[in-house]
């Protein structure tokens, strides 16, 4: 396709998603009901309030975004000249296990090195306030499973996400991390350098937001959904006692029949905190050769 075909599309989506609120199921809408990205640039007023879920503001702002794709064009050329790139649903380098979800983003930016995308990963999630139990079980499992070959996938959250993510660094193993935020506004911040130090080791950062992108809890919830589908198996490594954000990630996993571990390296893991998403319980690095099962 040419070249220039596939920035104006790519331009489109980022239009759409970023200044007209289009999210993954009315992105797939807007295929279903108008075709290829270039043919919303015909879509009138009356087309849009056809559909289901827009209302006159939601197809005003659509309209709007499209009126303002040469911004968006040129902002493609500034993101690549700030190593930022994009793929979108339309594209032949878009992940497959993302098409097969139900709710697959409409575009996603990178940085680093895209082709491990479809290595075999192990995610490894939990609180962002661990015990020393639960870092110690994460570092463990994450270098552990880097060592076989295998990468590992987290959220570059505080706590586990970090532990997990710090110890493939030192492995010299490859670790991605999908965010909830731009690429120039890391949450937490004091993740930068780490976010940093996995580009430098060829690793990657994924995000379906646009790089100047503010973090918002929406975001921080709905990447898990990548997290998991991302992955052969997802390891919740600790779950906290108060906040159970992490298990986010074990809802979509549930959802996506990913298979599911809990780490609870103190035995004080609460099964009622795990009803609708059951899984395996784990107390130790040990339990590795149960997870890498599933990876075929």
């Amino acid at each position: 396709m040419d070249k220039d075909i596939i920035n104006n599309r790519k331009a489109i989506v980022m239009a759409i998603t970023d200044d007209g609120n289009v999210g993954p199921m009315m992105f797939q809408q807007l295929l279903m009901r108008l075709g290829a990205p270039e043919d919303f640039l015909f879509a009138t007023e009356k087309d849009l309030n056809d559909i289901p879920g827009l209302d006159n503001e939601k197809t005003a702002l659509i309209l709007e975004s499209l009126d303002r794709i040469d911004e968006y064009i040129t902002r493609l050329e500034y993101y690549k000249n700030i190593k930022t790139n994009v793929v979108t649903f339309l594209d032949d380098d878009y992940p497959i296990v993302l098409r097969e979800i139900s709710d697959p983003p409409p575009i996603l930016y990178y940085r680093g090195e895209y082709s491990i995308i479809d290595i075999n990963y192990i995610a490894i999630v939990g609180t962002t306030m661990p015990s020393q139990a639960g870092i110690r079980l994460s570092v463990d499992l994450a270098k552990a499973i880097v060592d076989r070959g295998y990468g590992i996938i987290s959220g570059l959250a505080a706590g586990i996400d970090c532990a997990a993510h710090l110890a493939v660094l030192k492995a010299g193993g490859l670790t991605t991390a999908v965010l909830g935020c731009g690429f120039d506004k890391i949450y937490p911040p004091e993740n930068e350098l780490i976010a940093q130090n996995i580009l430098n080791s060829g690793g990657l950062l994924i995000s379906e937001v646009a790089p100047e992108t503010e973090v918002a809890k929406p975001g921080l919830i709905t990447r898990n959904r990548l997290i998991s589908a991302l992955s052969k198996a997802v390891v919740v490594a600790e779950v906290g006692e108060k906040s159970h954000g992490e298990l986010h990630t074990a809802k979509f996993a549930h959802k996506q029949a990913r298979p599911i571990f809990y780490g609870d390296p103190e035995n004080n893991l609460k099964s009622e905190t795990i009803t609708d998403m059951p899984g395996v319980i784990i107390n130790d690095v040990s339990a590795q050769d149960e997870i890498l099962k599933y990876i075929i």
